[in-house]
């Protein structure tokens, strides 16, 4: 993901709606979220690095996308739960994949994470541990985890897990090189009637790093990047969280488009002088378990605490 200059943005002009007050701590007793088990996040990680290069528009991609279907289909308790997965018809040749569900009202949050991997020519068989089969591993094992807590009770919104393929840029990101999975996403609720239902998007990128620090992207919404930072710190990691100033291009960046609030939870620093970061030396040995809980954890709570608060203090 992202360009040999970090493939980071000047100041984006977002709508000043963008800059709400943070979201406020519910009280409330019972909104707990499910615990994510970092080993089977791992083992889903390996899974999806083990198929091989995944860029965009290539049959790795194509068998990225059914696997993880696959995979969400196994779910225990999946369909009991109201589990729903589809891969939505390609706009630009992108394979997305949708894992749906219900909850106790019709708004929804997103939570997402791109499995495609960068076509690297001088690494031609590179298969992205880090970037990004520790998203895919994240969001499989939060799928699993929603399902067993939806078979008990229902989620407090719904929740879309949503693996978008085409983050990467072939050669340099443009309005058509370049998140390509996530902006046909966004078309799509749009065509679909849902843009005003999803209320935010909490986006998970390159969070396996086993000296894992999560620096969210300096365009994001700043009532989610300020929740974000208070959950990590509720959670017991707010030494591996910190707010960040740079604005990064990255699949939550369409969502802002949209005016849908969004955080990307990104750990941009992938060995010393981020020298793993795009090379051959992105492989399974350098992330963990325990970073990939610890970053998905903290997605889960995000979206628990806005759903108790009634999403009260998000942009209008």
């Amino acid at each position: 993901m992202k360009n040999a200059w970090l493939h980071l943005v000047s100041a984006v002009a977002l709508p000043a709606a963008l800059t709400a007050l943070a979201v406020s701590a519910c009280n409330e007793k019972d909104i707990d979220p499910p615990a994510i088990d970092g080993g089977l996040a791992m083992r889903y990680a390996q899974g999806n690095f083990d198929l091989g290069p995944r860029a965009f528009r290539t049959e790795g991609a194509k068998r990225s996308a059914e696997w993880i279907r696959t995979q969400a289909e196994q779910i225990p308790g999946f369909a009991d739960a109201g589990g729903k997965v589809r891969i939505p018809a390609p706009v630009r040749g992108e394979c997305n994949v949708e894992i749906a569900f219900p909850g106790s009202s019709d708004d929804f949050i997103v939570v997402g994470a791109h499995h495609d991997t960068k076509r690297l020519f001088s690494v031609p068989d590179f298969a992205g541990a880090n970037d990004g089969a520790s998203g895919v591993g994240a969001l499989l094992a939060m799928a699993s985890a929603a399902a067993e807590y939806a078979r008990k009770r229902s989620l407090p919104c719904g929740v879309r897990f949503v693996f978008f393929d085409g983050e990467e840029a072939l050669y340099e990101y443009t309005e058509t090189d370049g998140l390509v999975g996530s902006r046909a996403y966004v078309d799509m609720l749009r065509r679909e009637g849902d843009s005003g239902r999803c209320r935010a998007m909490v986006l998970l990128d390159m969070i396996g790093d086993k000296d894992l620090h999560i620096d969210l992207a300096g365009n994001s919404t700043r009532a989610l990047a300020e929740l974000a930072m208070a959950e990590a710190e509720a959670a017991g990691h707010a030494d591996k969280f910190s707010r960040g100033e740079i604005a990064i291009l990255d699949d939550h960046y369409p969502f802002l488009l949209a005016n849908i609030p969004a955080v990307d939870l990104i750990d941009f620093k992938f060995g010393p002088d981020n020298c793993y970061w795009h090379t051959g030396a992105d492989t399974m040995d350098k992330i963990s378990p325990e970073s990939i809980k610890t970053a998905a954890d903290v997605a889960f709570r995000i979206v628990w605490r806005l759903a108790a608060t009634g999403f009260k203090d998000l942009p209008k």
